[in-house]
C-alpha cells in the first residue's frame, strides 16, 4: 500500500492540477475584466479627488480674498462710525453755540432796551433841568407911541 498510496496522490495531485489549469483561463478572464473595471474606478476617483483638491483650493483662495474684503470694510466701517461721532459732536458744539449766541443776543437786546430807557429818562431829565434853570423873563413895559409920556 506503500506504493500505492503514492501513486494515488501523484494521481490525485495531477487530477487537481488539471482541473485546476481548466479552470484558470476562464476565471483570469473575468478577473481581468474586474481588475480593469477596479483600475477604471480608481482612475475615476483620482480625478473626482483632483478636481475636489483643485475646488478645495479655490475655495480656500475665495474665502481668503473674502477675509480680506471683510477686514477692510470692518476698517472703512470703523472710520466711517468714527466720523459720525465726530459730526455728532460737531452738532451739538453748533447747538451750544447757537443757544449761547441767543443768549447773547437776547442780553444785547435787553441792555439796549435798558440804555434807551435811560437815553429817554436822561433827555427828560435834562429837559425838566433846562426848564427850570432859565429864569423866567420879567415881562418888560412896552411903551406906546401914542400916548402921553412924558
Amino acid at each position: 500500500m506503500n506504493h500505492n498510496g503514492k501513486s494515488m496522490i501523484v494521481l490525485f495531485a495531477a487530477a487537481v492540477g488539471l482541473w485546476g489549469c481548466s479552470q484558470g483561463p476562464s476565471q483570469s478572464a473575468v478577473q481581468a475584466e474586474r481588475i480593469k473595471a477596479l483600475e477604471t474606478k480608481c482612475a475615476k476617483l483620482e480625478d473626482d479627488y483632483k478636481a475636489a483638491a483643485a475646488a478645495r483650493d479655490q475655495a480656500r483662495k475665495k474665502v481668503s480674498t473674502l477675509e480680506e474684503e471683510r477686514a477692510q470694510i470692518d476698517e472703512q466701517t470703523t472710520a466711517m462710525q468714527k466720523e459720525i461721532e465726530a459730526g455728532k459732536l460737531v452738532v451739538k458744539e453748533r447747538n451750544s453755540l447757537r443757544q449761547q449766541m441767543e443768549a447773547r443776543t437776547n442780553e444785547r437786546d435787553m441792555l439796549q432796551t435798558r440804555c434807551e430807557k435811560m437815553k429817554k429818562g436822561l433827555q427828560s431829565l435834562l429837559g425838566q433841568d433846562d426848564a427850570l434853570s432859565t429864569p423866567a423873563r420879567p415881562a418888560t413895559p412896552v411903551a406906546s407911541a401914542k400916548g402921553g409920556g412924558l
